[in-house]
């Protein structure tokens, strides 16, 4: 069956010094982009409020001021690019302070591609909506959208692809074009991998660029490629996989996933039963503590720039930060493609991780208990990756045909016998062994858990 979706092909760069210096001025103007449309909302916002504020005062209700207040239009992508075109070059607008010179403001759009900061306008309107909707119930709650800070955000910025005009494009066998604009030529980087199956697709037909997304982690510059590819998806899975039939995950600490079936990670090695924790947070969390702590040391309040020590102390712990994260999604990769490419259905608990790694410090009144040892067990929850294995798992599913099945949030897996059905309700995260005490068996918890989860999970409403 042949269906169109939406891939991203990410590939790291290797940009020459000058190609850097472009890829930082191309990600400012993202940034002072989406700043720019942000203020203008952030500033009729805050007009609407001082309304409001006049008829609280005048003795009204609160909630009948919010629907009362003066209407004031936000602007949008469109208005905000109008009323950019109208100002940019302009001298500094406002008062001066006594003794300050007239200046211009900094020309953030020059030698960049316009849709670089057309694209931040969008961002900066999605940013918007998100909290307008989380006021509104329609999504988990969010806070005020904030200015994106100078050394404080990631560098990236993002162009969409003309149709008119197709400028994001491969040229040769490793080198991927970037379109220029304000003076600045378009320019061609290196890449570290072979982008031969996008090209592939790109050149029989199969796939179109939609966008690109250039983003800095730690030491490295990547593109991510977002492009609409016509697939062919199986219908139903394979007889391997239908011969396999369903297997039972529970995720955990000490064991990333424990498996009610075996599955083989590499061609030739022996199949597990469990995959252990790597625990990248740990082995890395010396050298990263040890960098951020000169780091910390270097900085200096107030300073307008700060040292060139400080500089190269924050590079070191951005890149450990970055090495860290490669890690860990290269192993999230490797189990989620396993999983979905030896069995027809996936049974997997429904977890809440937001909740899972809630603080335990509690309030002033009510202190909590233990909250060093909780601190620990949601770093550890964090570092595995609970939600990001659950949604790898959804969407490459969908690309083998396999059918994901769950267990609701609060079934008793571990706590339950997969032969009987006894429940031990004394049991605790302590114990690591399973006693039935009904007929006698003796599991591990976390095998026990996924042979559980395997019997009983039922498909997931849509």
């Amino acid at each position: 069956m042949s269906e169109t979706i939406i891939r991203a092909y990410r590939y790291a760069l290797d940009p020459t010094g000058a190609q850097v210096e472009i890829l930082h001025r191309y990600a400012t103007a993202s940034r002072c982009g989406f700043n720019f449309a942000l203020g203008m909302k952030i500033a009729v916002y805050e007009r609407w409020c001082r309304g409001r504020d006049r008829l609280v005062a005048e003795g009204m209700d609160k909630a009948e001021a919010n629907k009362k207040a003066p209407k004031v239009r936000v602007p949008n992508r469109n208005r905000t690019q109008a009323y950019w075109r109208e100002t940019r070059g302009q001298g500094f607008i406002g008062p001066l302070r006594e003794g300050q010179e007239p200046r211009q403001p900094f020309a953030w759009w020059e030698g960049v591609n316009n849709r670089a900061y057309y694209t931040a306008f969008e961002d900066a309107d999605t940013a918007w909506k998100n909290w307008l909707d989380s006021l509104a119930g329609r999504r988990p709650p969010m806070g005020f959208p904030r200015f994106k800070r100078r050394g404080g955000t990631r560098e990236s910025f993002r162009i969409v692809h003309s149709l008119k005009n197709p400028d994001i494009r491969f040229e040769g066998p490793r080198r991927l074009r970037i379109p220029g604009g304000g003076g600045q030529p378009a320019f061609t980087i290196r890449l570290h991998q072979s982008p031969r199956e996008l090209t592939g697709l790109i050149d029989s037909g199969h796939a179109i660029v939609t966008s690109l997304t250039v983003s800095r982690h730690g030491h490295r510059w990547h593109a991510s490629v977002l492009a609409r590819v016509e697939q062919e998806l199986p219908v139903r899975p394979t007889r391997r996989q239908q011969a396999a039939g369903r297997v039972g995950v529970d995720l955990g600490v000490k064991t990333v996933l424990a498996l009610s079936d075996p599955l083989t990670l590499q061609r030739g090695q022996a199949p597990v039963l469990a995959v252990d924790n790597p625990r990248l947070l740990q082995n890395t969390a010396r050298k990263l503590a040890r960098a951020q702590r000169v780091m910390a040391r270097r900085f200096v309040k107030g300073a307008a720039q700060q040292s060139k020590g400080y500089e190269e102390a924050k590079a070191k712990a951005a890149k450990l930060q970055a090495l860290l994260s490669a890690r860990r999604a290269t192993s999230q990769h490797l189990v989620t493609k396993r999983l979905v490419e030896q069995y027809a259905e996936v049974a997997l608990e429904s977890l809440n991780t937001k909740g899972m790694t809630r603080s335990a410090k509690g309030t002033a009144d009510k202190p909590g208990k233990n909250v060093r040892q909780k601190a620990g067990l949601n770093r550890a929850v964090l570092d595995v990756g609970f939600a990001e294995i659950n949604r790898q798992i959804e969407y490459k599913a969908r690309w083998h045909a396999v059918t994901v099945v769950r267990v609701p949030t609060f079934f008793p897996s571990s706590k339950r016998c997969h032969r009987c059905g006894w429940i031990d309700t004394g049991q605790t995260l302590a114990d690591r062994v399973f006693h039935c005490q009904a007929c006698g068996m003796v599991i591990d918890r976390d095998a026990n858990a996924a042979r559980n989860i395997k019997n009983h999970a039922t498909p997931v409403r849509p």
